[in-house]
């Protein structure tokens, strides 16, 4: 079976590709920081060899460590990696400060890339990474 990871996977584009993934016959580990959403999801997918949660903040320095060691754990390989965590706020530039700006570029660019960079040595060939990101 093959096994995907999915950020962001306890709403929106995240939460349909996990489901669709499942029902494509793919496990999957949904990522998300909303543990209540997640479990809707298990719920949905109503399969619990096919999917497995964890709640975790995507930026924090363990993340990507904590998401491939729990994939390998369970499922004992990873496939697919979709990298779609992010939020949706955006403002004029002009009233963009460091802070945020600094909090965007860290989930959208910095954790995609560091949990990117963890999942591909355990990639076998005809593996992919999907980035999904946002403006």
């Amino acid at each position: 079976m093959q096994v995907a990871i999915v950020t962001g996977a306890s709403s929106g584009i995240g939460f349909g590709c996990a489901k669709t993934l499942a029902e494509q016959g793919v496990a999957v580990l949904g990522t998300g920081r909303d543990a209540d959403r997640l479990g809707e999801l298990e719920r949905v997918i109503g399969d619990p060899d096919r999917i497995t949660t964890l709640p975790i903040d995507l930026t924090a320095e363990d993340g990507p460590r904590r998401i491939v060691e729990t994939a390998l754990e369970r499922f004992g390989r990873i496939d697919f990696l979709i990298n779609n965590a992010g939020v949706g706020s955006p403002k004029p530039l002009h009233e963009t400060d460091d802070e945020s700006l600094d909090y965007f570029l860290g989930l959208m660019l910095r954790a995609p890339f560091r949990l990117a960079r963890e999942v591909i040595g355990h990639m076998r060939p005809g593996s992919a990474i999907i980035n999904i990101t946002s403006t």
